[in-house]
This record gives structure tokens, C-alpha cells and sequence, in this order.
């Protein structure tokens, strides 16, 4: 075994939890995986991991062996870097995005990063379901929302704040809630993504309160969500990055604008071996430029959107 094969399986193991997804990232068979810790552990006669059934952990002395390996194997591939004519910008980039983030500004970058850097395969996968990164082999995704505490590496791309909007003539037939407890009175189309399908949040004097909404109407996207709004058929509290079409043709109108919602975080993560990929960094650093970019001119564009106010 060589010593740089077996840091490799070692941070594997440690990333992806298991010798099979381990063996899986690497190519090689969990048996291979688990014969190269053991020959590791021997040739340095500690125990690295903690084994029972059901997990692995990390010992005092593979913690510390862990920090020496990813450095050891972050040099070794800078060098690789030094020698490589395309700077490591060449080869497969796996990307792992929510829907409906993934079929606007994400792919939009793709396509840009495509351009600027030829020689690199994007292979972009959406999905609302949290994926494994180490067990998908994804070189980074793309999250919303608070993230969970993990090892993975963060990079935090914008804020969007939540809107309640509806189409004027939604509003025309039915009034516009001039305060959050008016939305009971009021067809809610309600995303199943949302953290409480039955509640939206809303700060009233200060105060976060949850009101309860009701409506005919649920889907698992924005843009299933949207449709019925622009057919004035309810109202829907969504992100705001969410709302270009509607804030450039003026199709929908912003309510309750006087209580401020809950902000959405959205980040970038990976896995920590793959930190310093160039890849990686590249497309972080575009997707942040273009995530901002959009953000912002969405953000002027709703703020010049019509209030619910005279819609009545």
C-alpha cells in the first residue's frame, strides 16, 4: 500500500463514515478500504478509529493523524496543480441544487462557467432532498436554510427575504389582509418545502409570530406555487429571489409589506478535502457573483413592485 493511498482511504473513511461509501468514493472495495486502515493502525501502532456495528469514530490519536493527512494530501495536490497545464480546471465538477435554485441561478452560472472554463464537465443534479456528498461523490451543493452542524465546508452565497404576494385581481376580488391574523380570511398557497406547511411567519411590534394559513392548494416548488398566484387563485409567501418574472412584468403585488418575515440563508458546501479543488472555488466564486447580482436586482425590482394598498 502506498502511504498517500492509504491517507486517502483514511480521510475517505473519516468524511463519508463507512469503509463501503469510503471504498465507493475511491473506487475500491470496502474490504481493500478497511485493509488499508489496518495497515496504517499497524504501521503506527495506535488505533485511529473507534469500530462497533453500527459507527465509526475518530480516536485522539486519528484526530490528530487526520489533520496531518489532509495537510500532507493538500500539499501533494498543489504540487499535482503546479504540474497540471490546465490548473486543475479540467475534469468532472458535481454539483448537487435545490429545484427550483438549481433551474434558474445555478444553471445559469453552469452554462457561464462552461464557457470560461471549457475543459470542465458540469454535472448538475437538483434535488429538494438533502444528499450525502462523500456517498454521492458531489463536489460541493448548494443548501437553503439553516444548515445543520456537520464537517462540511461552508461558504454563505446571499440572504433573500420572504414576500407574501398576490395578483391584483386576486385582490380585487377579495381584499388584501392589511395585517397577518387577516390571512385566515384568505386562500394561502402553501409550499411543502416550507419548515410549517400550516403557519407563515411574520414579525408584528417586534414579536416573531407564526400565523396559521389554509388553502386549496400545495406544491413542493416555487414555481408550481407561482402558478396559481398569477392565476389569482391565493396568496404565497416565498423567497424573494424567487419573484424575477413577477417583479419585472408586474404580474403580482406585494401585502403586508409593513411586517417584515424571516430571512433565508443560502451557502455553498463542501467537503472538506475538496476545499481547495479549483474547480470547486471557481464555481463558488461566479455562483456568488451571479447569486448576488440576481439577489440585488431582484430586491430593486420588488422594492418598486405595487403594494396591495388601493387593490382592494
Amino acid at each position: 500500500m502506498d502511504s498517500l493511498d492509504g491517507m486517502r482511504t483514511f480521510v475517505a473513511v473519516v468524511e463519508t463514515g463507512s469503509f463501503t461509501a469510503a471504498g465507493k468514493r475511491l473506487g475500491i472495495s470496502n474490504k481493500v478500504a478497511s485493509k488499508y486502515i489496518a495497515i496504517l493502525e499497524d504501521q503506527m501502532k495506535v488505533n485511529l478509529l473507534h469500530r462497533t456495528t453500527r459507527s465509526l469514530s475518530l480516536t485522539n490519536e486519528g484526530r490528530t493523524y487526520l489533520q496531518g493527512c489532509r495537510k500532507v494530501l493538500a500539499a501533494m495536490d498543489a504540487l499535482a496543480l503546479d504540474m497540471d497545464p490546465s490548473g486543475g480546471l479540467s475534469g468532472v465538477l458535481k454539483i448537487s441544487a435545490p429545484l427550483a435554485l438549481g433551474e434558474t441561478v445555478v444553471a445559469q452560472t453552469a452554462l457561464k462557467f462552461m464557457e470560461q472554463y471549457p475543459d470542465v464537465v458540469v454535472h448538475l443534479e437538483m434535488s429538494d432532498h438533502i444528499v450525502d456528498l462523500a456517498e454521492g461523490g458531489y463536489d460541493l451543493a448548494i443548501r437553503m436554510g439553516a444548515l445543520k452542524d456537520s464537517s462540511l465546508v461552508a461558504r454563505k452565497l446571499t440572504t433573500t427575504d420572504f414576500l407574501a404576494v398576490a395578483s391584483p385581481e386576486y385582490l380585487a376580488r377579495y381584499g388584501e389582509p392589511l395585517h397577518p391574523a387577516d390571512l385566515a380570511d384568505h386562500s394561502c398557497v402553501r409550499d411543502i418545502n416550507a419548515p410549517d406547511l400550516n403557519r407563515w411567519p411574520f414579525f408584528v411590534e417586534g414579536q416573531l409570530i407564526h400565523v396559521p394559513v389554509s388553502g386549496a392548494y400545495l406544491a413542493n416548488s416555487p414555481e408550481a406555487c407561482l402558478a396559481p398566484v398569477f392565476a389569482g387563485k391565493g396568496i404565497y409567501h416565498c423567497p424573494e429571489i424567487f419573484l424575477a418574472d413577477a417583479c419585472e412584468t408586474g404580474r403580482l403585488v406585494q401585502v403586508l409589506a409593513g411586517f417584515r418575515s424571516l430571512a433565508l440563508d443560502i451557502h455553498a458546501v463542501q467537503l472538506p478535502s475538496a476545499y481547495r479543488n479549483p474547480k470547486v472555488a471557481a464555481f463558488i466564486e461566479l455562483l456568488r457573483h451571479d447569486i448576488r447580482h440576481w439577489a440585488k436586482a431582484i430586491h430593486e425590482k420588488s422594492a418598486h413592485m405595487p403594494n396591495g394598498v388601493g387593490h382592494k
